[in-house]
């Protein structure tokens, strides 16, 4: 199975902390840890450790936090011929986490800001070969969307994380497979805080699948046709940062794998509970053999 993932590329600053500061509090955190991260790169990484051949198309800067980056994505055995690498600073994001596992998370985008139409386009031969393209929204809204309407071009499904939420042309939903709001994010694109009445509408707007990820409450998923809610895993979360983007990985994994919704959803929400388990975006991702064995054990799938 082969993916490409157009997204952003992070270097994380983690924090944890025994509560969430409020507004003007200063407070002082008991762990630190410095990880490569972005909602891309996470995705990249999650569908590898996975098994599948993974083609990365991001950018980041000639500092020495994109040397870093570049470093650590080629440990992980992606294909980085779609990385450029510009003269700006790499994009960095803050994460605060708290003792039950929720986060708060500031993020400079940097020379995620700058990955072009034209970057994409010059890229268009990986969209041929690849099952699937991931994408998100930390990167220019008009790259996304070149990068989808190619993708279509090339018939290859498409997932959509729609975060952050940005405004989407119309056009451009009719050419997704499957998007994949969580509950914040489906509420800030339609209006409505029913899960039910918002994944309607984004059907409504063409896109064929929806998948709402429900956090601790696991997912939701519609085709117009049918509807499916998939509890989640039990487990000690600590940290949540990249559970939403290691659940989208491994969807499009399973889509590859299984050929059938409902198990690939069970598959998804294994790996998205697991990635909660440890602290930090990539040192979390868990690799195919844990989520395999968590599946034997439990019986899950």
């Amino acid at each position: 199975m082969k993916i490409v993932v157009v997204g952003s590329i992070n270097l994380d600053f983690t924090l944890q902390v025994d509560k969430l500061p409020k507004k003007g509090e200063t407070i002082l955190a008991k762990n630190y840890k410095i990880s490569l991260g972005g909602k891309g790169a996470n995705q990249a990484i999650a569908a590898k450790r996975l098994g599948a051949d993974v083609f990365m198309i991001g950018a980041v800067g000639s500092d020495d936090k994109g040397k870093y980056a570049l470093n650590k994505l080629e440990e992980e055995g992606l294909n980085l011929s779609g990385i450029y690498q510009i003269d700006d600073i790499t994009g960095n994001a803050v994460i605060t986490i708290d003792n039950q596992g929720f986060n708060t998370i500031v993020v400079y985008p940097g020379a995620n800001e700058k990955l072009s139409t034209q970057w994409v386009e010059k890229h268009s031969a990986l969209f041929k070969e690849a099952d699937f393209v991931i994408l998100q929204l930390e990167i220019p809204i008009e790259t996304v969307e070149s990068a989808i309407r190619l993708a279509k071009e090339n018939n290859t499904k498409v997932i959509l994380n729609p975060a952050p939420v940005k405004d989407i042309s119309e056009e451009i939903y009719k050419y997704v497979d499957c998007i994949t709001p969580n509950e914040t994010e489906l509420f800030k694109m339609t209006g409505t805080g029913d899960i039910q009445q918002g994944a309607k509408k984004l059907l409504e707007k063409g896109v064929r699948e929806v998948v709402v990820t429900l956090g601790e409450k696991g997912c939701y998923y519609t085709n117009g046709s049918e509807e499916i809610i998939i509890d989640s895993i039990k487990v000690n979360a600590i940290d949540t940062t990249a559970a939403g983007d290691s659940f989208n990985a491994a969807l499009a994994v399973a889509l590859c794998k299984f050929k059938d919704i409902k198990r690939a959803l069970k598959y998804a929400n294994v790996v998205g509970g697991l990635t909660t388990t440890k602290l930090g975006a990539k040192d979390a991702l868990p690799f195919k053999n844990e989520v395999e064995d968590y599946i034997k054990n439990n019986n899950y799938i």
